[in-house]
């Protein structure tokens, strides 16, 4: 399966649709829109042929491009490749307009590219207890992210992210040997929390007091499916590099914890104080 790379992006002005290096901007091909269906010629480029657009008008065109300019396509033969494209193109389209600048766009793409060449994967260690059966089944059927669960026989000394229910100051200090970066989850008979996000190798583990996870409240699949929704993109943002290339990013968790009400899903931030390393005594 052909994919168009990363950092170029279709757009279509007055009649004439062209394919553009989104980094600097300047046109790769344009070409007179001779009745192609925008959208299905976008999908096909994006994520994929189909059964459906086999022969189509759109298909014929994006035969031809591959023809003329091979280097701009990547071929992907795995499952696990072709999901991780699509999946990085969904979310680069996503974050683009929020980009704050064209250099740090250009990281960014130079990131999913080195991710992609390279095979890299996301490391998780998630000890979370029994506390959320299945996140760890969701959070596996993410393209980009493999998952080791605290019970698991075969371990990493060191992780991308450790993901862990906090507990008590001097316990939570110790995952700093597993990992840089420690994510707080909790969830009690009112709340969820995610939050805060630990830049270990900076700042402090902080001493936050989560409400204890009583044993007995029933956690529905609906609301790990609303936690795996806020991990992903909180792992994503981590894994690609995002936290300071976006727009918006103060929503990011680094500084607080995401807090929803667990009858009506309300939510708001609450404020972590976090301290750099260099202030501990």
């Amino acid at each position: 399966m052909n994919y168009l790379n990363h950092k170029y992006q279709i757009v279509k002005e007055a009649n004439i649709i062209i394919i553009k290096n989104c980094i600097s901007n300047n046109a790769l091909v344009a070409f007179e829109d001779s009745g192609i269906d925008l959208d299905k010629f976008r999908q096909i480029m994006y994520y994929g042929k189909s059964d459906d657009t086999d022969g189509s008008l759109e298909s014929l065109e994006m035969d031809k491009l591959i023809n003329s300019f091979p280097l701009v396509f990547t071929s992907c033969f795995d499952n696990r490749m072709k999901s991780l494209f699509v999946f990085i193109r969904q979310y680069t389209e996503f974050f683009l307009p929020a980009m704050i600048s064209g250099d740090l766009l250009e990281k960014y793409i130079n990131r999913v590219e080195e991710i992609i060449r390279d095979k890299k994967i996301c490391d998780v260690y998630l000890s979370l207890g029994n506390s959320f059966p299945y996140l760890s089944k969701l959070l596996s059927k993410i393209p980009f992210i493999n998952v080791t669960k605290e019970n698991d026989y075969t371990k990493k000394s060191k992780y991308d992210i450790v993901i862990t229910k906090g507990s008590d100051y001097e316990k939570d200090k110790l995952w700093i040997e597993k990992s840089e970066r420690i994510l707080f989850l909790n969830m009690n008979q009112s709340n969820i929390e995610i939050g805060p996000l630990v830049f270990a190798s900076k700042f402090k583990i902080p001493n936050i007091e989560f409400d204890s996870l009583n044993t007995s409240t029933l956690i529905l699949k609906q609301e790990e499916s609303l936690i795996c929704f806020f991990l992903e993109r909180i792992l994503y943002i981590n894994f690609f590099e995002l936290y300071d290339k976006i727009n918006g990013i103060e929503f990011f968790p680094t500084r607080s914890r995401i807090c929803i009400d667990r009858l009506n899903l309300h939510g708001y931030g609450k404020l972590v104080p976090m301290y750099p390393i260099n202030l501990e005594v």
